[in-house]
Parts: C-alpha cells; sequence; structure tokens
C-alpha cells in the first residue's frame, strides 16, 4: 500500500492477522510497519554496496510523519555518501560507477560507450552531479544536433537517459534530472538500398575522397558491418585477413549471449586497411588517439558529390547484404550466412548447438560482395561513364 502519510492515517492504522507496510509517498522509500499487535515501527530502505537494507527510525507515535521523513532523509544522504564514497563527484564518476554496475548486463552497452566517448565526455564529463539540470541535456542534444543530425542527438539522449535514471534509483542523486527530457527526432524504420549506379557512384567519389573518411566508407561497403565498428576499428582487431570485433563492442539480444565477431576479410578489403597510415591505436583517425565520429558534415560532402537523393550511411550495409543475396554469374550467398556475415543473432534451438563459425561461408559471401563492386565499376568503365 502507498499513500501520502499524515499524523490521521497513521493513526488510524489497525492491527490485522498478519503485520502490513504502508509507503509513503513523499519521501521515497519511507515505509510504516503495521504488526499483528498494533505496533507501529517507521523504516527506511537504503542501498549500500550494491544491495538494498531496512532501517529502523523509531516508533510511531513517538515519531511523528514529519520526524520520520527528516529521519528517513538524513538515512538516505548518509547511504548516498556510503555509495559515492566521495568518488562519485562528477558525471564522469557517474559514468564509471553505471558503467561498472551495468555493462555485463546490456547488449547495448557497446552503444553507450561510443555515445558516451564521442558525445558526451567532453561535453558534461566534468559536469558535478549535484549541479546537473536537463538543461545540461538540453544543450548536448543541442550540440549533438549541430556536429551531427536531429535524429543522432535523439539517440544520444536515449542511451544516456537512463544512467541518471538509475543514479536516483540507487539514491546517488536525489532525483533524475533528465526524467522530462524529450529524445526529439527518432530514425524510421527504412528499406533503402543503394541501385548499382548508385553504388558506383559512391565507390568512385570516396577513391577521391582522402583518409580517412574516403578509405571508411569504402571500408563499409566492402564489409557490411555497422558504422560504429567500422569507425572504431583498431589495429589490435586485426589478425592477419581476419578481423575480430570483440564482445563488448557488439550487440547481442542477450548480453550474457554477445560473442566476438569474426569478419573473414575478403582480399580488396584486406589491402585497404594494410595502406592506411598508423596514426595511433585506431585504423581510421584524425587525432591519432580517437577514433573517427562519420556524421552529418560527411554525409552532406558524399550528397553534394554524389547527387544520390534520399540515403543514409546505413544503407550501405543494407544493400551490401542485398548484394550478397542476389550474388553474380549464378553465385549468391543464402540469407543465413549473409545473417552471420551482418552479426544478426540466430536464437533459434538449434543454434544453442551449432557452435559453427562459418568462416569460410562468411568470406566466400564477403569476396562476392568485392567482387560485385568490382564488377560494376569495370562495366561503368567499359561503358565510358567513369
Amino acid at each position: 500500500m502507498k499513500t501520502r502519510l499524515t499524523e490521521t492515517k497513521a493513526e488510524g492504522y489497525k492491527a490485522k492477522s498478519a503485520g502490513y507496510e504502508v509507503r509513503d509517498e513523499v519521501v521515497r522509500g519511507l515505509v510504516l510497519r503495521v504488526g499483528k499487535k498494533g505496533l507501529k515501527v517507521w523504516e527506511v530502505i537504503v542501498p549500500k554496496g550494491g544491495k538494498r537494507y531496512r532501517q529502523r527510525l523509531g516508533m510511531f507515535p513517538a515519531v511523528t510523519v514529519k520526524e520520520a521523513r527528516l529521519l528517513a532523509e538524513d538515512a538516505k544522504m548518509n547511504a548516498r555518501m556510503f555509495n559515492s564514497g566521495s568518488s562519485v563527484r562528477t558525471v564522469a564518476d557517474l559514468f564509471a560507477a553505471y558503467k561498472e554496475a551495468r555493462k555485463d548486463n546490456m547488449r547495448t552497452w557497446a552503444d553507450i560507450q561510443s555515445v558516451w566517448d564521442v558525445w558526451a565526455a567532453d561535453q558534461i564529463g566534468k559536469v558535478r552531479v549535484s549541479d546537473v539540470s536537463v538543461h545540461h541535456g538540453l544543450d548536448l542534444r543541442r550540440h549533438v544536433a549541430k556536429e551531427s543530425s536531429a535524429i543522432r542527438a535523439g539517440a544520444v539522449v536515449r542511451y544516456l537517459r537512463p544512467m541518471f535514471a538509475w543514479a536516483a534509483e540507487e539514491q546517488i542523486i536525489d532525483a533524475n534530472p533528465w526524467a522530462n527530457l524529450k529524445i526529439g527526432e527518432k530514425a524510421e524504420s527504412r528499406d533503402r538500398v543503394l541501385s548499382p549506379d548508385e553504388w558506383q557512384t559512391l565507390w568512385k567519389v570516396t577513391g577521391n575522397i582522402g583518409y580517412p573518411f574516403g578509405p571508411f566508407i569504402r571500408a563499409l561497403m566492402l564489409s557490411a558491418q555497422r558504422k560504429s565498428n567500422v569507425a572504431q576499428m583498431r589495429w589490435d582487431e586485426i589478425a592477419g585477413d581476419v578481423w575480430v570485433i570483440p564482445r563488448d563492442k557488439f550487440k547481442a539480444t542477450r548480453r550474457e549471449s554477445a560473442v566476438a565477431h569474426v569478419v573473414p576479410l575478403p582480399g580488396a578489403l584486406a589491402e585497404l586497411i594494410s595502406l592506411q597510415p598508423r596514426r595511433g591505436p585506431y585504423v581510421f583517425t584524425t587525432t591519432g588517439d580517437k577514433p573517427i565520429t562519420p556524421g552529418s558534415k560527411l554525409k552532406a560532402k558524399l550528397d553534394r558529390l554524389t547527387s544520390i537523393e534520399d540515403w543514409r550511411l546505413h544503407d550501405i550495409r543494407r544493400t551490401g547484404a542485398t548484394f550478397m543475396t542476389t550474388g553474380r554469374d549464378g553465385r549468391k550467398a543464402t540469407r543465413f550466412i549473409v545473417a552471420r556475415v551482418l552479426g544478426h543473432s540466430d536464437n533459434s534451438v538449434t543454434a544453442s548447438y551449432d557452435r559453427t563459425a562459418y568462416r569460410d561461408e562468411k568470406r566466400a559471401a564477403l569476396e562476392l560482395l568485392a567482387e560485385t563492386t568490382i564488377a560494376i565499376s569495370a562495366a561503368n568503365r567499359a561503358k565510358g561513364e567513369i
């Protein structure tokens, strides 16, 4: 039972055959327990060390409703100090605590980490947790919209807002400052596939765009992997002609079922990667210590150079999958193998027993994608279009 407790209400609760409790709507966690003999005890629920405990505050009516609320707030404040150990002072500290508590249980953690690293760390990382307000969220959303897109800005809010809800739930902060922060624009479901001519135009244009963005787009086209994974590709993830995307970067329906994703590199992609300069841990970088952030500026440049209409960078992944399933010269990859190339999860009963990596089949599918891209290019050269 939950209600706005008053002295009259507290006095009116009678003993029953079994004890029961009433929760206060004013102070979260404050409980009035009514025993079988009618004794009434104030308790407050506080988190400590990752667990929840009940702390006794006194008996009613010796401790009034007003006094119980003050004692409950003091107890929760002490619990917050215990939980943070004075270490959670800034939003960066809060993100570190959130990561430690939630990373292993969230299938989207790779996206959350990417959003933090690319967009939030520099913008709000140094803000004191006690000072965070909805205006910090609005400023961050506007910044991302300006630098990338409104849809990306909405995604940043969507990924980071639960962190503040978690902090409020754990009583690290008093309330969620972003509870009323709107996401804004959301991405619509799409089925856009680039035509062979559009694919070739994009391939041709990116050959004239220097490092890192031209080679990055070509790597997207030849691998059909997620934009974030390609942008954050590291040199230590490449082993010969195989690219291993680590488990913590990869999505899975259930976080505990996530595994590293093996991407056999077709010859054209392996050569492309080998030709890139080594300026730090990332294959595609402008600073040396951080991966690139492909956003609206790159997309606008590609729009201007290609004149392709109504498309997004994610359409490259869908188009690559389509080229693999349609094939060429009578050869094509099955939808099952293409799903393995894309890293889509297989939740069937058979999948739990089938641990085959399908590396050879995935390599054949990606070689087919590379051959298709090169064949389209060759056909256009023969027609004198490039």
